[in-house]
């Protein structure tokens, strides 16, 4: 039985992942990162676009195609910072003028490709939802064998020639007794969502991010309506079917409760509220199509007056926090206020309140192709 030296038998770096094997990709050079859609500055991002930022590092957990594969320590930068220096700004009017509708859609060499909303980025009160990572290190587990090899010493983190390069074959044995395939660590700058509890946003080798509008337009604008109730809005799914959102119809869902203090961009303190209602998660798990994505899924929700938001299907199905976004219908223990509608959205992630849509008139789906 051949047996290798400990600076080869890297298949343990990851307990039990860098089992799942990434494709094979052609080794040409890295031409930057093609930033377009909605910014004043559409541009290729390259080393020194990333250099300029400032530097952030977190974990990272990486699944393979049939397999977890591994779990990474990443630095790079907050794909927000990137983002506030190309400038958002819609390139066509749909009748709403804030940011609050935008996502922006990261995609991978291999084609796959991850929906954030503008929101998540930029209204949480830390880095926002997502890194890109330049730098990357395999978790090396407190009771694996020393390693000599100094690529993998602590705090050592590999950039993305050193892993092009990376990759140990023919080890066998280390875990479950099975032969290994090629492991590696991930390749070129990569997506790292940084609150999902899965690694299902996770994009290798990014090539694109491009920030879209909803892609229909809002109502027109109308803050004088007269009575702002809305009895049963309808839920609009992929397929142009509409459900009506009537309070018989979310009697059964899911409820979450909730208190904050709510605090906006523009007026600062909103008061404090306990409120309770039906997830959207839950929701949404009842009505969408069986195998939908919810790294490619959206959701905008609109008010009477024509107020909306955004929001992913990432922060709505793979939040580390439970039940995030939640269609309240009642606080402090009372319905809502007639002037603010039957449906109140309410992001529970956010630190800032202003994707909360009041007087709901409409939530539609959309996937991405």
């Amino acid at each position: 039985m051949i047996r290798f030296p400990k600076s080869v038998v890297l298949a343990a770096l990851v307990v039990a992942g860098l089992l799942a094997a990434s494709p094979m990709r052609a080794q040409e050079p890295a031409k930057g990162i093609a930033l377009s859609g909605s910014v004043k500055k559409p541009q290729a991002v390259d080393v020194a676009a990333l250099a300029a930022l400032p530097r952030r590092a977190t974990l990272a957990k990486v699944p393979g195609v049939a397999r977890y594969r591994g779990t990474f320590e990443v630095e790079g930068v907050a794909l927000k910072d990137l983002l506030e220096k190309a400038e958002i700004a819609k390139a066509t009017n749909d009748n709403f003028d804030r940011p609050l509708d935008l996502a922006v859609v990261v995609t991978g060499r291999d084609g796959k490709k991850a929906l954030f909303s503008w929101g998540e980025l930029f209204l949480a009160d830390d880095s926002g939802a997502a890194l890109l990572a330049d730098r990357i290190r395999p978790l090396v587990p407190h009771h694996h064998d020393a390693i000599d090899d100094p690529r993998f010493g602590p705090g050592v983190l590999l950039g993305a020639a050193a892993r092009e390069k990376l990759d140990v074959t023919g080890c066998a044995g280390c875990h479950d007794g099975g032969k290994l395939g090629k492991i590696d660590a991930p390749r070129g700058v990569c997506l790292v969502p940084t609150r999902d509890a899965t690694g299902r946003r996770f994009v290798e080798d990014v090539v694109s991010i491009e920030v879209r509008q909803a892609g229909f337009p809002a109502p027109p604008k109308n803050k004088d309506v007269a009575d702002p109730w809305v009895e049963a809005p309808p839920l609009v799914l992929p397929d142009g079917k509409a459900i009506a959102l009537s309070a018989k119809a979310t009697k059964g869902i899911l409820r979450v409760e909730g208190e904050d203090d709510g605090i906006g961009l523009g007026r600062g303190f909103r008061g404090h509220s306990r409120y309770s209602g039906p997830s959207l998660a839950a929701l949404l798990q009842s009505s969408l199509p069986a195998g939908t994505d919810p790294g490619l899924l959206f959701v905008v929700v609109t008010a009477k007056d024509g107020y909306r938001s955004l929001y992913s299907g990432g922060e709505i199905f793979l939040s580390r926090l439970p039940v995030n976004v939640v269609l309240v219908d009642t606080e402090d223990g009372k319905p809502l206020f007639r002037k603010s509608g039957r449906l109140k959205s309410v992001v529970r992630a956010d630190f800032f309140v202003d994707r909360a849509v009041r007087s709901v008139s409409e939530v539609r789906c959309v996937i991405v192709p």
